[in-house]
């Protein structure tokens, strides 16, 4: 069976130094069968016009005029990737986060041998570039544990507070535990549902993945696969 494509969604806004570093974290990756969809939100600058990035990188360069008119919320940059993504997966990276090199390999050998569509990890959580000899703490059970557990209290999976292995529709409607770089979905799930809806106030993840459990479980992956850069530079808020 030939491992199956998946297509990697960076969008990215005057933030081109942070850029580079999310898409060589892709490239390093010991899963080969992937295409890179960056999609320039109206950037201003200079850099993501010269076309620095490898022929394994496809570049949407979305209009800086319309974008002053419209104003392109972040879902809808998003969606513009997966309107030219061939792949049977969609993976999700913000442009200030990268992944460690397994993410793929894992989350595809995952959901090809179980009955669920929809996929998520563990994660570092830091502020600045990621280094490699600096311990961060994970962040779903380390730096946001306690938050997280208060919000169970009064449900079923607050003793012994765990993760489970499948999340479903009740789990994340008590907290969205989701984070988007550490996303991967069947294409054809994530356009039947009508992708991402552009809901203000950064919510519009939160309804994609409410939308998705619905339709199909997530399996977790308790391993840090991703790594999420609390600072969010100087740019949009990827």
């Amino acid at each position: 069976m030939s491992d199956p494509l998946v297509s990697v969604i960076i969008p990215s806004y005057n933030r081109y130094n942070y850029l580079i570093n999310a898409v060589e974290s892709v490239l390093k990756q010991d899963y080969k069968n992937f295409e890179i969809i960056v999609v320039n939100d109206g950037s201003e600058q200079k850099e993501y016009y010269e076309k620095k990035f490898p022929s394994e990188v496809k570049q949407l360069d979305l209009n800086p005029g319309l974008k002053n008119i419209y104003g392109f919320p972040t879902d809808a940059v998003r969606n513009k990737g997966v309107e030219i993504a061939d792949g049977k997966y969609l993976a999700f990276l913000d442009d200030d986060d990268i992944w460690m090199k397994e993410k793929l390999s894992l989350q595809v050998e995952l959901l090809e041998n179980c009955k669920y569509k929809f996929s998520s990890t563990e994660g570092y959580f830091g502020e600045g570039v990621f280094n490699s000899n600096k311990q961060y703490p994970l962040y779903n059970s380390e730096r946001f544990y306690k938050k997280i557990k208060k919000r169970y209290k009064k449900t079923e999976y607050y003793k012994k507070f765990q993760y489970p292995e499948v999340w479903n529709f009740e789990f994340i409607s008590i907290h969205n535990c989701i984070i988007t770089s550490s996303v991967m979905v069947e294409k054809d799930l994530f356009k039947n549902i009508g992708g991402f809806r552009g809901l203000p106030n950064g919510e519009g993840d939160y309804d994609c993945w409410l939308s998705l459990l619905k339709l199909t479980d997530l399996i977790y992956l308790d391993k840090p696969l991703f790594y999420y850069d609390g600072s969010h530079g100087d740019g949009r808020n990827y």
